[in-house]
């Protein structure tokens, strides 16, 4: 059965190649890099990864004032700490110092330079995606939907992107995204994150990239719930599990698998916005069984949002590799062109730990 969804998988996606209209060109741009002076080699993959909404940090709110500021951050080094991933994947960073204070630990840092595009509050800042990473990557790019048409299924901010190598020339792909919150109505919102989706794609091919047979994670907040009937239309995420591909928390029950608080007037319940998705590839490179998955909830989580943490267990004989045998060095390459991209207003309200509300089952 699952050999027959996979091939279901490959039909659909060359289906949608063939069939989809083409996607205006979205800018390719640099993150803003913090990297080694030194080159270090590429010996082997990160192993364990989290992705976490930070919620407007630091600070938690746009404005935030100094005071809160350094709480916030001392609550978010606290608890990255406490996880120590190689790999963190980080939504709503306004401040990329902030960062590099809370997670020094992790020497190569990616974040995003996104920018508001005209349809949106141009007063608030925008909210970017980093990637900080402990083990070297070979290279970053960046992409940002901000100059694009200003159609009503248009995308906002953007992606990070990241390429990493093992001494054995295989790659691992990574992809941070944030994608379009539910404000302005699900079935609107839902039409601008498939979209993004098809950006996803798009980059895909711009790399020379399958799915079914390259190592791909992608990570974020992509605020599209897998347990919500009423996403249940919504083929953002699913769309790629049609394909082959594998939600990371699929065998966590609920409500376990909430990774967004309930709000103090019980207004949103709890929601599984925060997903890691594998690639067909992904399987097929590192297996299906060697990996524990858990939502951090112990604890005072400073965010609306609790992290989501990814470990794998290479198997001792490591499989063979679907890439040629090269070795790179880790002095990173960048796509060259302007980075900005747009950004969706969110609701600012305090949230508590989870209690009650809606469960979906």
């Amino acid at each position: 059965m699952k050999k027959l969804s996979i091939v279901l998988g490959l039909v659909l996606w060359s289906l949608f190649a063939a069939v989809a209209l083409p996607l205006q060109p979205p800018l390719l741009g640099t993150p803003t890099l913090t990297v080694p002076a030194k080159d270090h080699p590429l010996t082997h993959f990160p192993t364990s990864w989290v992705t976490w909404n930070l919620q407007w940090f630091p600070g938690q709110t746009p404005r935030a004032k100094e005071p809160a500021r350094e709480k916030h951050e001392k609550a978010v080094q606290e608890t990255l700490q406490n996880i120590n991933p190689q790999v963190a994947i980080l939504e709503e960073v306004m401040d990329e110092g902030a960062l590099g204070r809370v997670i020094s630990d992790h020497p190569w840092r990616a974040v995003s330079n996104f920018q508001r595009a005209k349809d949106e509050d141009e007063k608030l800042p925008p909210q970017n995606v980093a990637i900080a990473s402990q083990i070297p990557w070979r290279e970053v790019w960046e992409v940002d939907f901000h100059a694009l048409p200003l159609t009503p299924d248009r995308p906002v901010r953007g992606f990070l992107g990241a390429e990493f190598s093992d001494r054995g020339g295989r790659s691992l792909t990574v992809y941070a995204v944030h994608l379009k919150s539910n404000r302005g109505g699900r079935e609107a919102s839902g039409e601008r994150r498939e979209r993004a989706v098809d950006y996803l794609r798009w980059d895909w091919h711009r790399r020379g990239l399958d799915p079914h047979q390259d190592a791909i994670l992608v990570a974020g907040d992509f605020n599209c719930s897998l347990r919500n009937p009423e996403f249940a239309e919504e083929q953002t995420i699913r769309r790629l599990l049609k394909e082959g591909w594998i939600s990371a928390a699929e065998e966590i029950p609920w409500p376990e698998a909430a990774t967004v608080k309930a709000d103090p007037f019980r207004k949103y319940p709890p929601a599984d916005f925060d997903h890691i998705l594998l690639s067909p590839g992904w399987i097929k490179m590192f297996g299906d069984q060697q990996r524990e998955v858990r939502v951090v909830r112990k604890g005072d989580v400073p965010s609306d949002h609790f992290p989501v943490e990814l470990k794998y267990f290479p198997p001792k004989v490591a499989p063979e590799s679907t890439r040629p045998q090269q070795r790179f060095s880790a002095k990173p390459r960048y796509c060259l062109a302007t980075a900005h991209t747009t950004y969706d207003q969110m609701q600012n309200v305090s949230m508590l730990n989870f209690s009650g509300g809606r469960v979906w089952r």
